[in-house]
C-alpha cells in the first residue's frame, strides 16, 4: 500500500468533538502523573531510554499529553517539557501539578492536535512523542508528529484491546465498528517505512483497572460514545441502566487487556 493509498484509508471519523473534550475532563484526574510513571517500571519510558538520551539541551512535546504524566516525569531530564491536549481540564490539572512540585520547565496547553496549525513549530522539538491517545489516530496526525520533530519520535498504541464494561456498552448501543482498536499500528508503520523512516517495535501487555464512580463512568462511557456518532435518548437510558446494574457500592470497576505497541523513529 503506498502512502496516497493510505492517506484514502486511515482517516479520524468526524465526530462530536464537544462530546468528547467532555468525556475525557470528566476522568482528568485519572490521568496525573503516578510513581510508576518512571524510567525504571514503565514499559513506554524504558522503551525510549533504551532508545535515546536525554539531557538538558533538549525540547520535548508530548502530544495529547493528558495531565501530562509522562511530560512530568521527562521535565527532570530535558531543557523543556511542553504538552498539548484538548481537554481544559487535563492541561488544568497538569499545569497545577506542575506548579505545586515547582517544576518550572513543564508548560502545558489545550489544543487539538487533529486541526491545530504546526507551522510556528515545525522541527522545534528533540523528542516528539504520543502515548495512548486519540490524538494521534490517522495519517495527518502522524505526519503532524513527523513534520515537528526535529530528532526522534515515540508512539505507543493498544492493540488487542478488550474493555468489558465499554465492549458490552457498544454492544448496547448497535455498535459494530471497534472504537479504540482499529488498524493504526499497521497503518501506523505503513506510514513511516513509506516516509522513508527505520520505525522499530516493542510490545507489552497490559491491563488497566480503572474505577469510576457510577456519575463519572455515565459522563465517561456516554461521552465516547458521543464523540463518534449521536446516541438516541432510549440507548443513553439503556447504558445508564446497565452502568448502574453492574456498580458496586456506587463505583464502576472496569478491567482492560491491551497489548501496549510502542513504535521509535527518527526524522534527522
Amino acid at each position: 500500500m503506498n502512502l496516497e493509498q493510505i492517506k484514502e484509508a486511515w482517516k479520524m471519523r468526524e465526530g462530536n468533538v464537544e462530546a468528547e473534550i467532555a468525556a475525557w475532563d470528566s476522568t482528568a484526574e485519572e490521568y496525573l502523573y503516578e510513581k510508576k510513571n518512571n524510567f525504571k517500571e514503565d514499559p513506554f519510558l524504558k522503551f525510549m531510554a533504551e532508545k535515546i538520551q536525554l539531557d538538558k539541551s533538549m525540547e520535548t512535546l508530548d502530544v495529547g499529553c493528558g495531565a501530562g504524566a509522562y511530560s512530568v516525569e521527562l521535565a527532570s531530564k530535558v531543557a523543556k517539557a511542553d504538552g498539548v491536549d484538548l481537554s481544559p481540564r487535563m492541561v488544568e490539572l497538569g499545569n497545577a501539578y506542575a506548579k505545586e512540585h515547582n517544576i518550572q520547565n513543564l508548560h502545558l496547553s489545550v489544543s487539538n492536535w487533529h486541526t491545530c496549525d504546526i507551522s510556528p513549530i515545525k522541527k522545534k522539538y528533540d523528542v516528539v512523542f504520543a502515548h495512548t491517545t486519540p490524538a494521534v489516530a490517522d495519517y495527518s496526525t502522524l505526519v503532524k508528529m513527523c513534520e515537528v520533530s526535529k530528532g526522534a519520535c515515540f508512539l505507543c498504541k493498544p492493540a488487542r484491546r478488550t474493555d468489558k464494561v465499554f465492549d458490552e456498552i457498544k454492544h448496547i448501543a448497535g455498535v459494530t465498528e471497534r472504537i479504540g482498536v482499529d488498524d493504526s499500528v499497521a497503518y501506523a508503520f505503513d506510514t513511516l517505512w513509506g516516509l522513508g523512516y527505520n520505525p522499530e517495535i516493542s510490545y507489552a501487555k497490559t491491563v488497566w483497572l480503572p474505577k469510576k464512580t457510577l456519575k463519572e463512568a455515565e459522563d465517561w462511557f456516554i461521552g465516547r460514545l458521543k464523540g463518534y456518532y449521536e446516541p438516541a435518548d432510549e440507548t443513553i437510558d439503556k447504558v445508564k441502566e446497565y452502568l448502574n446494574s453492574i456498580a458496586v457500592d456506587g463505583y464502576v470497576n472496569e478491567r482492560i487487556d491491551t497489548t501496549l505497541v510502542n513504535i521509535y523513529w527518527r526524522v534527522d
